[in-house]
């Protein structure tokens, strides 16, 4: 792809629907596999997230939150969303379906997307009013101020039982952001940050209690934001993972390594692994 589509406000949110559009998900399969897991007794929780795109300022955004100290991951950086509760956002993707409500950036209703059987329409239909549910609850974010993009795969977390279904979806509109008491601040992270080798570098997670698990890996890529007061933000995971994957899919462009030697470390608390305060 052409990189300066990233600066073409009403062309590249078409290219992304184009390139979405066309990519199989894994939908179906994950969510079956996890219900089949639930019925045994296994606690397996599913949650939809939205990665947004906002134009500013010539050029697309990534809009993301920081974690507050309210919650046990505080300090991520993630899309925002959170665990899906069945029967409100069933409700809510019942009405979405029977209204038409919300519109890919094509003008498409959310049943008339191409390539993909009823069954995934309806868990892309769940797992987006899932996600711009909490949206709105994290962040002010209406439902009416997006266009759908399209799905990405799923991802499965390594340190929780917990598989993320992300959905891309543009923003219309920039409106004042009215964070809740889970979001310390809201990331507007510029995509041309992404194809930059300085942007990286290597996370390695430091124990509370300084002992390793040799269980997990605790070196991971990460891309570091400065925050404009001289300190620096960091992205890693899954939102690291959810973002890196869209780009690759998108623009077909391999994304630079970490720079040699730029390492970077963060405490990984007792509650963060536990999911308990």
């Amino acid at each position: 792809m052409d990189l300066t589509l990233l600066r073409q406000k009403d062309v590249f949110p078409l290219y992304v629907l184009g390139r979405l559009n066309g990519m199989p998900v894994d939908y179906c399969e994950k969510h079956l596999a996890i219900e089949r897991s639930s019925a045994t007794g296994v606690k397996h929780l599913e949650a939809g997230v939205v990665l947004l795109l906002l134009f500013k300022d010539s050029e697309f955004h990534f809009l993301l939150i920081k974690r507050s100290d309210a919650v046990v991951q505080s300090g991520d950086i993630s899309c925002p969303g959170g665990m899906l509760e069945r029967p409100v956002d069933e409700m809510l993707s019942h009405i979405v379906r029977k209204t038409g409500i919300l519109r890919t950036a094509g003008n498409q209703t959310l049943h008339e997307l191409p390539n993909k059987d009823e069954q995934t329409l309806s868990l892309i239909r769940l797992f987006l009013m899932n996600a711009l549910r909490e949206s709105w609850e994290e962040i002010g974010l209406s439902p009416l101020n997006v266009e759908f993009l399209g799905a990405l795969p799923v991802y499965s977390l390594t340190l929780f039982t917990r598989t993320i279904f992300p959905l891309v979806c543009l923003v219309k509109d920039h409106w004042p952001y009215r964070p809740n008491d889970e979001v310390d601040k809201v990331l507007e992270i510029p995509i041309s940050l992404f194809f930059r080798n300085s942007s990286y570098a290597l996370l390695e997670l430091v124990p509370e209690n300084g002992i390793s698990d040799p269980h997990h890996n605790l070196s991971f890529p990460c891309l570091v934001i400065p925050d404009g007061k001289g300190g620096e933000d960091i992205l890693w995971g899954a939102t690291f993972h959810i973002v890196t994957n869209f780009l690759r899919v998108v623009t077909g462009v391999v994304l630079p390594a970490e720079a040699p030697g730029r390492i970077v470390t963060k405490t990984l608390t007792s509650h963060y692994t536990s999911g308990h305060r």
